[in-house]
């Protein structure tokens, strides 16, 4: 290892910061967009799935604003949801029922300036876009799309999606946050970053239940310095320099030697963490838990390596969660490793709003699949909806 690298290699797995940076513009840049739009021209509110009032309140708070919009996640999703809505609005075709929607979505009488902001507003989104796809193994999560689509838009030159743009007047984008449950809690002050991980989970084409597993932890057929590189990557989350050592095969002295330099302080010591049902004992355990296996098998579902999965996994957690986060790296790699082994934690989706959680599978307390609840859901994470449900 080069003990004096100004830039660690393991930088490459991970999302660079001035694509995050780009993401934050992309959402903020689009929502003061789609504000001005929807205040000129009510009718856009059915196009981009908002009203003005609500994303406007938003903006005013800065508080919630920035849970929202400072993440890596783009707020906004693609509006053309499948290739061959993509493929009709870059080729030009015959259009899909979507690309027709939109086309008449939009009222007949924009002016030369509404045009021009839309289309600039277009490629603001289509740039964020495109930053996402090339530079994250957690695109298809963080844009809001499918491992397949994702796949797609990676294989088209962004001058064919340029012209596209000039040729074809349609909104690219649409607020991604639709349950009315999130604009509940926001109003109320209550929008929590657990509450967002629901929303974001809820709203994606990627379920949990439904992506594949990783392969058995260990062994890992890596050439040195991508090992080298892994290894420091799990350190700088903060794994613990034994259970890394054992991971990677790797003389522990050498690895105490590397997480002492990248953290300046020697490993923490003590007992390797052994439950799994300490992962769903509170709601935003289980919130963030679940949200952590998403990422890692939507990273697997794209055959990303598992070490790789991990890091780009415990990336998007750190920058997502930040000082909010309440499952250590040190869990969460205890987590993905057991999940892969056996089956004391399944994934059941909710019976209500169909999101795919941690449940527990095992003989000293089963949680079954026909009759489980979310934390959204069953109000432990939030009372809204389920007062709400029963208001209705």
């Amino acid at each position: 290892m080069q003990a004096n690298s100004p830039r660690p290699i393991f930088e490459r797995f991970i999302v660079p910061s001035w694509v995050q940076d780009r993401a934050l513009s992309a959402n903020l840049r689009i929502s003061n967009y789609v504000v001005n739009a929807m205040a000129v021209r009510p009718d856009l509110e059915r196009v981009f799935r908002v009203s003005h009032s609500d994303l406007f309140a938003l903006r005013s708070d800065q508080t919630h604003a920035n849970k929202v919009f400072c993440t890596p996640f783009l707020a906004f999703a693609p509006a053309l949801s499948s290739v061959a809505d993509w493929r009709s609005f870059i080729e030009g075709g015959m259009p899909t029922m979507t690309m027709q929607r939109l086309k008449d979505s939009l009222p007949n009488d924009l002016s030369i300036v509404e045009r021009l902001a839309l289309e600039s507003t277009n490629r603001s989104y289509v740039t964020a876009l495109y930053d996402l796809l090339n530079m994250s193994v957690l695109a298809a999560p963080l844009v809001g799309i499918s491992n397949e689509l994702a796949a797609y838009l990676r294989s088209i030159p962004q001058h064919k999606m340029d012209v596209a743009i000039s040729e074809r007047m349609v909104p690219l984008f649409h607020w991604r946050f639709a349950d009315e449950v999130f604009w509940l809690e926001t109003h109320a002050g209550r929008l929590t970053r657990e509450l967002i991980a629901h929303f974001l989970m809820q709203a994606s084409p990627l379920h949990t239940d439904r992506l594949p597993h990783s392969e058995p932890w260990g062994n890992f057929r890596l050439e040195n310095f991508v090992r080298e590189a892994l290894l420091e990557a799990f350190l700088y989350f903060g794994c613990r320099a034994k259970s890394v050592s054992s991971l990677f095969n790797i003389s522990i002295d050498v690895v105490r030697e590397a997480y002492r330099r990248i953290h300046d302080k020697a490993s923490p010591s003590g007992q390797p963490p052994s439950s799994l049902t300490w992962f769903i004992e509170t709601a935003p355990r289980r919130v963030q838990s679940t949200f952590q296996i998403w990422l890692f098998r939507s990273a697997i579902a794209s055959e990303v390596s598992t070490p790789e999965s991990f890091v780009a996994t415990m990336d998007i957690n750190k920058a997502f969660f930040a000082d909010d986060c309440k499952v250590p790296p040190e869990r969460s790699m205890h987590l993905a490793r057991s999940m892969a082994m056996n089956e004391e934690l399944a994934v059941w989706p909710c019976r209500k709003c169909g999101t795919p959680y941690l449940a527990s599978n095992s003989s000293a307390k089963i949680e079954l699949s026909h009759s489980f609840t979310c934390p959204c859901c069953n109000g432990t994470l939030t009372a809204t909806r389920g007062g709400n449900r029963r208001r209705k």
